[in-house]
């Protein structure tokens, strides 16, 4: 009987250092080429054997009966982390190589019925051994994954692998080092391979979501389990912050969903947030161990300015999950920060509420000939303007507003060149002197020097948190309509809706498309379908119509009832 993994105890030698023993890497005996779909059976022996060789008819190869590895380590790569306890020793080996072209569930189902000695299995990423000096023997140091198989009905054995080539390993087992046991073994195994799914194959792409200046927020409120929310970087691997069962606050969340506020942003780069539910384990890579909680999942998350379907700065995700693989207890989104602002700049605040008027220009108390250009927190050029109304001052005018978010305004003189999707890349300033920048705050007054720009921020709604003015639901900051739950019954196609008001309502209830959010504009601001009128008390249950039964997506706000 072989002892498992176990924390191995390094023992320390006075005067005598062990010799190291011959050392060699792992070599291939049998190449098994691409793996269908399908159960492909292996069998043999450990032992010496001599065959044809089928690249040379005429000629006979040896195989097996190397004894190049006498232990073998799990890599950082490794499925399950593992050190075989360091006592143990195998004799010799049998090596395949085989491919996978595919992502694929790989079962190992044993035929040992007739196998003779002690065959061991293990799974490899790369040939590698390494003389290790406590041990004093050679250490294949590659491992993923490995069985025993031992017993008198062994279960199948299953592991899930990404494409590309492994090794796997038929070991001799030895014994322990102070009764080591002289044998081969034979054996026989079918290697079933079935296609399978990664997270980060099936993840959804909530595109860029703003730079390190941009606050970014997300929540599970509203889903029906318990949840949990971790964020990776996916550059790195690492775990950047982690949260489960959000307490209650201001009727945000029933204390088993979960939230994570970045209020200083992220760096630039790409960014993996899971969902996952109560037991479950997150751990650097990103992995996601296996055994949580599943269920249907509402995914609340800080939006690009130029995402169609957000509400005041607020998109949502609804999916679900169930038991089995990490690529179905999971859902994974994948997010950016693009790092690619203004190094400086002055914050002007709140100029207006989304999709309110207002206006920008150096108008008053400048004489110099200057240039204005407005960028979204993205780096898209949003409008610029060199001479207004036959002067040589500048005016940005937007009677219609903007969306809720962040914005960068430069300053500069004539001839400024404004790239149209990288503020990073404005150049050719002109001689410089100074200006006076009118905004609904007030007045800046500012020196240019040749060739330079001047650099600042202004909000357009509440954009810290993800929610922002006007009248409708659906996030936080300064909207009098905070959604606080959602819930979707998806037998009786309803949804239930709560949410918090500093406006006395009543409230009416919104359905529409992806198409109907997209048609939304500052005069026409509504969505199709009415569900609820004069409604005065939150929860609410309202029943989804028959014409929007079976839309991939659909988006529910509260808005104020003015009738």
């Amino acid at each position: 009987m072989k002892i498992p993994p176990r924390i191995s105890v390094a023992l320390l030698v006075a005067s005598i250092v062990p010799s190291l023993p011959t050392h060699a890497d792992y070599e291939v005996d049998l190449d098994l080429g691409s793996l269908p779909e399908g159960i492909t059976t292996i069998s043999g022996t450990t032992a010496e054997f001599v065959t044809d060789d089928p690249l040379n008819p005429e000629e006979k190869i040896t195989i097996g009966g190397k004894n190049n590895a006498d232990n073998i380590r799990g890599s950082e790569n490794a499925l399950v982390v593992f050190n075989i306890n360091e006592t143990l020793s195998w004799g010799a080996e049998l090596v395949h190589q085989f491919t996978l072209d595919a992502p694929s569930v790989v079962n190992f189902i044993p035929n040992l019925a007739d196998a003779e000695g002690d065959p061991d299995f293990f799974l490899l990423e790369g040939l590698a051994t390494d003389a290790d000096l406590l041990p004093g023997k050679n250490v294949a140091t590659e491992g993923i994954w490995y069985a025993f198989m031992d017993g008198v009905d062994p279960a199948t054995e299953t592991v899930t692998l990404r494409p590309g080539t492994y090794y796997f390993v038929v070991e001799s087992y030895s014994g322990p080092d102070a009764t080591p046991i002289v044998q081969d073994s034979t054996f026989s195994i079918d290697i079933e391979v079935l296609p399978a799914l990664f997270p980060d194959e099936v993840s959804i792409d909530l595109g860029v979501l703003g730079t390190p200046l941009t606050p970014l927020s997300f929540d599970t409120f509203g889903s029906d389990y318990d949840t949990q929310l971790a964020v990776f970087s996916s550059d790195t691997g690492e775990l950047i912050e982690q949260n489960d069962n959000e307490p209650d606050d201001g009727g945000l969340g029933d204390g088993t969903q979960s939230r994570i506020a970045f209020v200083d942003g992220l760096a630039g780069g790409n960014y993996i947030v899971v969902v996952a539910g109560a037991g479950a384990t997150f751990e650097a890579g990103p992995v996601t161990t296996v055994g949580g909680a599943t269920g249907s999942v509402v995914l609340n998350h800080t939006a690009s300015n130029t995402d169609p379907d957000a509400i005041d700065g607020l998109g949502t995700q609804i999916t679900t999950t169930s038991p089995g693989e990490e690529v179905s207890e999971t859902v994974w989104f994948e997010f950016q920060i693009i790092d690619s602002g203004p190094s400086s700049f002055q914050d002007i605040g709140k100029v207006a509420d989304a999709f309110a008027p207002f206006e920008l220009n150096t108008f008053t108390g400048t004489t110099i000939d200057t240039e204005l250009g407005l960028y979204d927190a993205d780096g898209n050029l949003v409008l610029n303007n060199d001479d207004a109304g036959g002067v040589l001052q500048s005016q940005l005018d937007f009677p219609t507003g903007l969306a809720e978010g962040f914005y960068f305004l430069a300053v500069g003189t004539y001839n400024t060149q404004f790239d149209p999707v990288d503020f990073g890349l404005v150049d050719l300033g002109g001689p410089g002197g100074s200006y006076a920048l009118t905004h609904p705050n007030g007045l800046e007054n500012g020196v240019l020097p040749a060739g330079g720009f001047d650099w600042y921020r202004l909000e357009v709604g509440s954009p810290v948190g993800g929610g922002g003015g006007g009248g409708g639901g659906g996030g936080g900051g300064s909207s009098p309509i905070q959604i606080t739950s959602i819930s979707y019954d998806q037998e009786r196609d309803e949804f239930t809706v709560a949410w918090e008001a500093t406006i006395p309502g009543p409230f009416l209830i919104e359905l529409g498309t992806a198409t109907d959010l997209a048609a939304i504009t500052p005069q026409v601001n509504i969505l199709p379908e009415v569900l609820a009128a004069g409604i005065t008390e939150s929860p609410i249950t309202v029943r989804v119509p028959s014409n929007l039964v079976g839309e991939p997506q659909l988006f529910l706000r509260v808005y104020e009832d003015s009738q």
